[in-house]
């Protein structure tokens, strides 16, 4: 861990970064994977602030197209005067499948994907706190979940584009339970919970992030526990130590991972990556 970094601390929000509007430079790819819920985002899209169409993209990744999806699509990008690109994929491997496939090119093309600096990646249920969608059943007291933004959670784009680019990011996270802290190998990472984030292309498009990608394609078999298991493997990943990320809930810096700070997850990651490690191997 860094330090605490409030807003107004340490850099000066002026138009001299690289997303004044006379550069015309691709900012943030807003992506979303959904399945049946798509509304969870469109209605809950107040929480994403200075969304500028001209540098930053809506993209919907959708598993459930129907007549009806296209229309909702259409009538709110009619009404919001924002274009939404709109890819279809076949509904399996849950939404990490999705990820993977995305990042990698198999849904859309690889430049079109990875065309601008950021890619703000979610479920479609992320920025949705009311919903049965986002609340555990009666057993936990319909709590919302883990893999939800906090309350009153804002994402400013423009403030979030000039501090990643000023910081030097390599990342952002939002979690309502905090990343989940694990150890693997004799190394310490995080993954965000359901896989939402914030994360520079570049990361994305690196050539070790790319054959990680293939090889967890290549051990999908389609149940939670692999989506699981992908979910953890973003930490090691893409949250390695050393790179800089911006926790947008408690406005703290880290370049390091300490237990105390994050969330321990009751999943079994270790056996989860026995099975999926045997498989890759086999």
């Amino acid at each position: 861990m860094i330090c605490p970094l409030r807003k107004q601390e340490g850099f000066v929000d002026k138009n001299t970064h690289p997303y004044h509007s006379v550069n015309k430079k691709l900012r943030f790819d807003i992506v979303v994977f959904n399945h049946h819920r798509l509304e969870l985002f469109l209605n809950n899209f107040s929480k994403i602030i200075n969304f500028n169409k001209e540098i930053d993209r809506i993209t919907i990744v959708s598993c459930s197209p129907s007549p009806m999806e296209g229309q909702t699509v259409d009538a709110w990008s009619e009404a919001s005067g924002i274009p939404i690109r709109y890819l279809i994929r076949a509904n399996r491997g849950i939404d990490q499948l999705a990820r993977l496939e995305y990042f990698s090119g198999r849904v859309g093309s690889m430049t079109e994907n990875l065309a601008y600096d950021y890619i703000f990646q979610m479920q479609d249920h992320y920025l949705d706190t009311e919903s049965a969608a986002s609340r555990w059943g009666p057993e936990l007291g319909f709590k919302v979940k883990g893999d939800v933004v906090p309350d009153e959670a804002v994402f400013d784009l423009d403030y979030l584009g000039k501090f990643m680019n000023w910081a030097g990011l390599r990342g952002v996270f939002c979690d309502r339970n905090n990343p989940c802290y694990f150890e693997m190998d004799g190394c310490r990472y995080v993954a965000p919970n359901g896989g939402n984030f914030i994360i520079t292309t570049s990361a994305v498009a690196h050539e070790h992030t790319q054959s990680s990608i293939q090889t967890l394609m290549d051990c999908c078999d389609e149940t939670y526990r692999w989506a699981l298991y992908v979910e953890f493997m973003w930490g090691k990943i893409l949250f390695q130590e050393g790179h800089r990320f911006y926790c947008l809930k408690r406005h703290m810096l880290f370049d390091r991972w300490d237990e105390a700070s994050f969330y321990k997850s009751p999943d079994d990651f270790p056996s989860f990556r026995k099975i999926y490690e045997a498989k890759s191997e086999g």
